[in-house]
């Protein structure tokens, strides 16, 4: 009976120091992030749309994108309650770049561009893009994107990442 309340004893003290008193969830890494599409082919023949959503800090603070191109335009649709920020316009110029306003650790995004019809010729190029995601200056992660021309459905973008 003895040796039964040691082993218990040993039990409960390995137990005891196997179980760490920190938080087991991993820590959040925060970044400065910085969306940037880089489009190719016959991109002014497309309505594109660009849309930024789930931009979180700390346990669940939402962060507002800054559209730093197209310079002249605004996001097309702001739901702030939902963190969602839309920009659906016809491209003339090949770049659309988005800035966390503040640090943050994960996002989403969607990217679209839908041709708006009209004739073609044997010289048109559907929209290609390149859309890279930076974190704190340095792409983290990138992905490409091919439109599909008058006529068929082009697949969005759709990701979401965690720092």
């Amino acid at each position: 009976m003895r040796n039964l309340k040691y082993l218990l004893v040993i039990a409960v003290a390995v137990f005891s120091f196997s179980c760490s008193s920190e938080d087991e969830t991993p820590k959040l890494v925060e970044k400065s992030v910085t969306i940037e599409v880089e489009m190719d082919g016959n991109y002014a023949d497309y309505l594109v749309t660009f849309s930024v959503h789930s931009m979180l800090s700390g346990t669940s603070t939402f962060v507002a994108p800054v559209l730093d191109q197209p310079t002249e335009l605004n996001w097309s649709q702001v739901i702030e309650q939902g963190n969602t920020y839309t920009l659906s316009f016809e491209p003339d110029v090949p770049t659309i770049s988005a800035t966390s306003s503040a640090p943050i650790h994960s996002l989403g995004f969607v990217f679209n561009a839908v041709h708006l019809g009209g004739e073609t010729d044997h010289s048109f190029q559907p929209l290609s893009a390149t859309v890279n995601v930076l974190a704190d200056g340095v792409v983290y992660r990138q992905f490409e994107f091919e439109a599909m021309p008058h006529g068929e459905v082009s697949v969005p973008l759709a990701e979401e990442i965690s720092f």
